[in-house]
């Protein structure tokens, strides 16, 4: 009973050589099972009596071995048979090499948009080239797997080793915001992006897609919120930690009762902390441009281009271009939803020649001074919403863009009222009609007046912004007290005066934490979203993925897809490959 006892209590520790009869009988244990080290046979039972028995009778030869060489011996044949194990399983080096670049292909063409079946025709092209490069090389570049259900399961590989490194990094944050934008794809299925932006304690900023949520049924502000909800919950995310919520402005985003933006807030306040909630800097700054009054004028050029809604018309228009010798061979279709187009489609349009009566242009003396105008305007509008645009930029420089063209507006209506069209050039082309001034100036402040009104948000937290941005020339008593004795301290410091001129990042990096509430204040300046700008990013390569070729793309795939490839992380291939049991051509 003892033996039987001690021959379970082996098993269960899975301990190799460390009683007596376990050296005297030359035994391991293999893949949960006892095993023979001279015949690799398994032992049914693991019983004491079966054991000595099994060698009695077919190992007669191992009682020569004394103690000590029985010990030496058994350690021998347990290395040959993990060496045999390792030469069977280990993958050759060929083997390794494909499935690296069957890896590697398979994110290109996930980053290219490209469709899954894509892989084969890759595949053929590679074994064409090896064929007229490197004939001696074909069989290896004829490894590579590429078949349309492989480079599946390597995209779902990659989409699943990104996502752990972004849990892995987001558990590290001392304060993050969201940005969330809803849109449907071309099946009609309502797609929630959620980006994440945190920032470690050592300043470590990380800004990824957190995930994709598909919207089976309604799209309130509660199915919105419950969508979030998971996504935070599955990055391992501490809602008291947030610090920002950015989105667009729909009703179900921003309602005051049920958006998304309320429930955000109400389930932060539970958890003791508190939520900036901000408007998309560049969805405001289009409806800024949309309440410039010359509609008419707008209406009247789309009218006129639009001929390329009519296929022999615009063969003719653009042989007439081609005769005129134009600047440009052809004219922008006009579309709303594209941010610059509208500033484009002007451009063009005013610059097209004017001494021909193919282009029905109105001979309204008004008409021909509006045109120039809104030109000039929307040039401008359109500057600033590229200064708007891109990854990685900081709340404050998104704001300080915004008042810097708000004082741009100011000396325009400045010029404009002693007549001075410097900065209005394709107005000075035109000419100057004195009783258009005050229309003009009238219009100007009413971009101003839709300016201050739609970037109240921002307007809000301008000390902090200041605070943040310009430490050492902000006023204490306007700061929050708690605060106030820290930011004395650092500006009565030589040594961080001599820091400023270095980028926010990384002065703030070089501030110790002897200073912590400022330090935290920058956190939280940091890790705010402005825009939705990497959303609608985002959106533009859902709908080139999922288009009305690929319409049947699953929701999951499209996640995967999504999440590689706008990832500023590289997924670990070198781990994917280790972590397979075997390597074949054919995987």
């Amino acid at each position: 009973m003892e033996r039987v006892v001690r021959a379970r209590q082996w098993h269960t520790d899975k301990r190799n050589f460390k009683s007596p009869w376990e050296t005297q009988y030359f035994l391991s244990e293999i893949n949960s099972e006892a095993v023979c080290l001279i015949c690799k046979q398994k032992v049914a039972v693991l019983k004491e009596y079966n054991i000595r028995r099994h060698y009695e009778t077919k190992h007669q030869e191992s009682h020569k071995f004394q103690d000590t060489d029985r010990t030496g011996k058994a350690n021998q044949l347990l290395a040959q048979l993990k060496t045999q194990q390792r030469t069977l399983l280990q993958p050759s080096a060929a083997q390794e090499n494909a499935t690296r670049a069957s890896y590697l292909i398979t994110e290109e063409l996930v980053k290219e948009g490209r469709s899954f079946s894509c892989g084969e025709f890759v595949k053929r092209c590679l074994t064409v080239a090896a064929q007229c490069v490197c004939p001696s090389q074909t069989r290896a570049f004829s490894q590579i797997s590429l078949s349309r259900n492989t480079v599946t399961r390597r995209m779902e590989d990659m989409a699943n080793d990104i996502r752990e490194q972004i849990t892995t990094k987001t558990s590290g944050f001392t304060v993050f915001s969201i940005a969330c934008d809803e849109s449907t794809d071309i099946s009609d299925s309502a797609q929630l992006m959620v980006f994440l932006h945190g920032v470690t304690e050592d300043f470590e900023v990380t800004q990824e897609l957190a995930g994709v949520e598909t919207l089976p049924g309604t799209t309130r502000g509660v199915d919105l919120f419950s969508a979030v909800e998971q996504v935070v919950e599955r990055n391992n995310q501490n809602w008291g930690k947030m610090a920002g919520i950015t989105t667009d402005g729909a009703p179900s985003m921003v309602g005051w009762i049920s958006g998304l933006t309320r429930l955000v807030s109400d389930k932060v306040s539970e958890c003791g902390g508190r939520v900036l909630k901000y408007h998309c800097i560049l969805h405001q700054e289009q409806l800024c441009a949309k309440s410039i009054r010359l509609q008419d004028v707008m209406k009247d050029v789309v009218g006129i281009i639009n001929i390329r809604s009519r296929a022999l018309s615009h063969r003719q228009f653009k042989n007439l271009l081609d005769e005129l010798d134009a600047q440009y061979g052809d004219v922008l279709y006009h579309q709303e939803v594209r941010w610059l187009s509208r500033g484009r489609v002007l451009r063009r349009f005013f610059n097209l020649p004017r001494k021909t009566s193919n282009i029905q242009v109105p001979m309204d003396r008004n008409w021909i001074f509006d045109l120039p105008f809104l030109v000039d305007i929307t040039e401008l509008l359109n500057a600033l919403n590229l200064q708007l645009q891109g990854k990685d930029q900081i709340i404050t420089q998104l704001y300080d863009h915004v008042r810097a063209f708000k004082q741009k507006l100011l000396l325009l209506i400045r010029h404009l009222s002693t007549e001075n069209l410097a900065h209005f050039p394709s107005l000075k082309e035109v000419g100057w009609m004195e009783d258009s001034a005050p229309k003009y100036i009238d219009i100007l402040n009413n971009l101003v007046h839709e300016f201050d009104s739609c970037f109240e948000d921002f307007k809000e937290n301008a000390t902090a912004f200041e605070l943040f941005a310009h430490p050492f020339s902000v006023d204490v008593d306007t700061v929050s007290e708690e605060v106030q004795m820290e930011l004395l301290e650092l500006h009565c410091n030589s040594h961080f005066h001599n820091l400023s001129k270095l980028p926010l990042l990384e002065f703030y990096k070089s501030v110790p934490a002897q200073y912590p509430n400022i330090r935290k204040h920058a956190q939280m300046m940091l890790s705010l979203f402005g825009s939705t700008y990497l959303c609608e990013q985002t959106f533009s390569i859902m709908n080139l993925n999922k288009s009305k070729h690929r319409n049947t793309l699953s929701n999951s795939h499209l996640h995967d897809i999504l999440s590689l490839s706008v990832s500023q992380l590289q997924p670990n291939i070198d781990k994917l490959i280790k972590n397979k049991d075997r390597l074949h051509v054919s995987h």
